[in-house]
């Protein structure tokens, strides 16, 4: 009985042992995904494996060093280590091989292949390569240009929508300046003037994110030094200096402070150099000097007792060392000296009576245009009569009673902002006046109004692009390319085109602003770039720029593949024509050959068959050269030949030839005689050719064969 209990026992011992350690529902591997930012101890899955861990079957890993273990008693696998799909913090893949171990059981472990696949999560931001970014930028750059190139960011994660990355300008100050081209090019372009003037450097907070969700980013920044250009003229300290008439020679002083002028440009502060503008002809420039750096005036020579006693207004011009086309004006007022006027009293036209004199008849004043209302535009040199009060006032001109008023000590002051346009000269009198004084004396005074430049140039468009044949093609040259418009407000001003550019030799630009081509080249491009400039003559001259793109026409094709085309049909046609002849004559020898042929053995009978002619190939063949050379003399008496077997040699398919020459009998008789001599040798040949083939006929017909007529084509030839 304990002996069949333990048969028994043993018996389910086994068949339990059978089952163990097979995967549940079959199969042979173990295959698991898991999030690379799982944590550490998380649960990866479940080994489906039959039977209870720590009871009847023993899990292990094969692999010593793995990020993944078996918890004990359970069937879970655990993740030990970091899992980085990108491969940088932990493997990117995991494949370790579980073994099962059956207890009570002498057989060997199964190994059971398990593969944990990590996927890809938004884990990494976009890192900028190369950043922060700086850059140099001129102020006069032309808006659209492309000022950088290259930014990149890169995100660590796998291809797809996690690595994409976007870029994009943060709201700020000077955010409006710059942009990308688009969010997936790391390209600025420039959206907004610059000046330098206005700002001379800033810097853009730019950012690059993934299209995650939520999206990973980064920013960084981008600083810009603007480069000042020369788009600005020199400017004078004051507008209006004033100074004393010397006796004799020397330096004048000048108040209220010494003549300056700057480059308004700051970034450049171009040199400046000094020199007089003559308005009063050359004798301003042969009196007075101004030293070309420092700006200190200096009187050359003493003057006339008749010039001494007038004031002299002097333009000083300040240009720039490194380009003459920008300049400043300002005015120096020098007076005559007190004592001067005293000493040179006893000249006077008029005698003191009692009133203030005027020492000048007639003063002459120039002002600009743009002189601010207030500004003292002259002084009027006058001799007072002791201590007395001396009243002035405008008489004569109700417009200039508006325009200016006179100060106390004569001083002329301007009323009200003047207008070029509508006014450029003023002529009034001044009177003084003294209380108690019988007579009043009076002078003349002129006002030029220089026109000052209140506007800028201004093209039509802002951008002009125009489209010529190539100049390689050109008929002649200068060829007009079009017309760049410009205008200006000020009335008087003329304007100048410059162009610049790589291609700016090639072109010019007439007054009227007419664009030529005057040269060209070989390796000109599709599309050529320039800026034209335009300036103005105004005081302080002024300018604007516009770009400029000339464009190349494509080179049109169409008449030449036309031509092509016509070419390839007429070759295709000719050659056709030329086959389609070529076989139809081989094919008309080939039938003229085989009809000769079938005509020569077509007759029925077995017999010699007749000639073409009708006449009988047995009488052809025994006919002898004698015999047909007695019949010569008749059939060249009648100028025709009459022998149809001599006539037939001369002619293709055996055809006869007639001679119809009966005008000159003895040239005809020559050539028949030399023609004759031709065909009998040429008979001769038949006749032989003829009996060979009629012994060969012969032996066909009595042959059992049949005779094709390709065998009657080979005896024939």
């Amino acid at each position: 009985m304990a002996n069949l209990c333990s048969y028994f026992h043993s018996q389910a011992y086994g068949q339990l042992l059978d089952n163990r350690c097979y995967l549940d529902g079959g199969g042979s591997a173990v295959n698991f995904f898991a999030n690379e930012d799982i944590t550490v101890g998380s649960v990866v899955g479940n080994l489906r494996v039959l039977g209870d861990p720590g009871k009847d079957i023993v899990l292990t890993l094969r692999e010593k060093d793995s990020p993944v273990y078996i918890a004990p008693g359970t069937k879970d696998l655990i993740v030990a280590k970091p899992l980085d799909k990108e491969g940088l913090i932990g493997p990117s893949a995991v494949f370790v091989n579980v073994i099962c171990e059956r207890k009570f059981s002498d057989d060997a472990g199964i190994i059971i292949p398990v593969n944990i696949r990590v996927t890809d999560v938004n884990d990494n931001a976009p890192l900028w390569i190369g950043a922060p970014y700086k850059l140099n930028l001129s102020e006069v750059t032309v808006i659209g240009t492309r000022i950088l190139q290259g930014i990149r960011a890169h995100d660590l994660d796998q291809p797809g929508p996690y690595s994409t990355v976007e870029y994009q300008t943060l709201p700020g100050p000077y955010s409006d300046y710059v942009a990308f081209v688009t969010p997936l090019e790391g390209t600025l372009v420039l959206k907004k003037y610059i000046d330098y003037e206005t700002v001379q450097n800033f810097t853009v907070k730019i950012r690059a994110q993934d299209q995650g969700k939520p999206p990973k980013y980064s920013d960084t920044f981008v600083t810009i030094r603007v480069l000042d250009s020369d788009d600005q003229n020199p400017k004078f300290d004051r507008d209006v200096y004033y100074g004393q008439l010397l006796t004799d020679k020397g330096d004048i002083k000048i108040s209220p402070e010494a003549i300056r002028a700057e480059d308004q440009d700051r970034g450049i502060r171009a040199d400046i150099r000094y020199s007089i503008v003559s308005s009063n002809g050359s004798e301003d420039e042969i009196i007075f000097e101004i030293h070309p750096n420092t700006g200190n005036m200096r009187q050359t020579r003493a003057l006339a007792p008749s010039q001494a006693r007038h004031s002299r207004t002097i333009v000083v011009k300040a240009t720039q060392v490194d380009n003459p086309d920008r300049y400043a004006l300002t005015t120096v007022i020098l007076s005559p000296l007190k004592g001067a006027e005293s000493s040179l009293s006893v000249i006077s036209v008029q005698p003191p009576v009692g009133g203030a004199e005027f020492v000048r008849g007639t003063f002459y004043i120039t002002v600009r245009e743009d002189t601010k209302p207030g500004t003292k535009v002259s002084q009027m040199a006058t001799q007072p009569n002791g201590d007395q009060q001396v009243r002035y006032g405008i008489v004569g001109s109700p417009l200039a009673q508006e325009q200016f008023r006179v100060g106390t000590a004569g001083e002329i002051f301007l009323a009200k902002p003047l207008n070029y346009r509508r006014t450029a000269q003023y002529t009034f009198a001044i009177e003084s006046s003294t209380p108690g004084a019988e007579l009043n004396s009076s002078t003349t005074v002129v006002v030029d109004v220089l026109p000052a430049n209140m506007w800028e140039p201004r093209f039509r468009k802002p951008f002009y692009s125009f489209a010529i044949e190539n100049p390689l093609h050109a008929p002649q040259l200068p060829m007009l390319v079009g017309r760049i418009e410009a205008a200006d407000g000020d009335r008087t001003d003329e304007l100048s085109f410059v162009l610049k550019g790589n291609y700016s030799n090639l072109f010019r630009v007439d007054p009227f602003g007419n664009l030529w081509l005057v040269s060209n080249r070989t390796d000109l491009p599709v599309a050529m770039r320039l800026l034209a400039t335009v300036t103005d003559t105004g005081t302080p001259p002024k300018s604007a720029t516009v770009p400029v793109v000339v464009k190349l026409k494509p080179e049109t094709a169409t008449l030449t593949s036309n031509l092509l085309i016509i070419n390839i049909v007429v070759a295709c046609a000719l050659g056709v024509l030329i086959i389609v002849g070529f076989v139809r004559c081989v094919y008309r020898r080939r039938k003229r050959k085989i009809a000769s042929a079938e005509q020569i053995v077509g007759h029925g009978g077995g017999g010699v068959p007749p000639l073409k002619h009708g006449v009988d190939s047995s009488r052809f063949l025994l006919q002898r050269s004698e015999q047909r050379m007695m019949e010569r003399p008749s059939g060249l008496a009648n100028g025709r030949l009459t022998d149809c077997a001599a006539s037939s040699t001369l002619g293709s398919d055996n055809q006869d030839f007639m001679d119809h020459d009966g005008d000159n009998s003895r040239r005809t008789q020559i050539h028949n005689t030399r023609a004759l001599d031709r065909e009998e040798l040429a008979g001769q040949n038949l006749n032989h050719l003829l009996l060979q083939w009629q012994e060969k006929y012969d032996e066909k017909n009595n042959g059992t064969e049949d005779m094709s007529i390709d065998d009657k084509l080979i005896v024939y030839f």
